[in-house]
């Protein structure tokens, strides 16, 4: 999946929490092609994609929020859990785990 830093800044600054915590699980979703959920629980969300299952805090969201910060975290989250997945899949990837060198990386 194609992805810009710069737009995912602009839509950092320019959209609520809530709203920004429904660009990430797009994201998500968009690039494995799997439902991956957002619920809001009170104050907090449930994210669950298979049987791979994350709990965030509002607050904790809104003070760590970064270009992709919480796809990252989400995202080792489930491989934690057993989600696999190549960390160089895709430029969205890349820039969620920093190594975005301009092209797709060998092994």
């Amino acid at each position: 999946m194609n992805t810009s830093g710069f737009i995912r800044g602009m839509m950092l600054k320019n959209k609520t929490t809530d709203e920004f915590m429904e660009v990430v699980v797009r994201a998500i979703r968009l690039e494995f092609d799997l439902d991956v959920h957002l619920l809001d629980i009170g104050d907090a969300y449930l994210i669950t994609m298979k049987e791979y299952k994350i709990g965030l805090g509002k607050q904790f969201v809104d003070i760590i929020k970064t270009h992709y910060g919480i796809d990252r975290l989400i995202l080792e989250e489930f491989e934690r859990q057993g989600f696999t997945f190549d960390r160089n899949r895709s430029q969205y990837i890349q820039y969620c785990f920093g190594n975005y060198s301009g092209k797709k990386q060998e092994e």
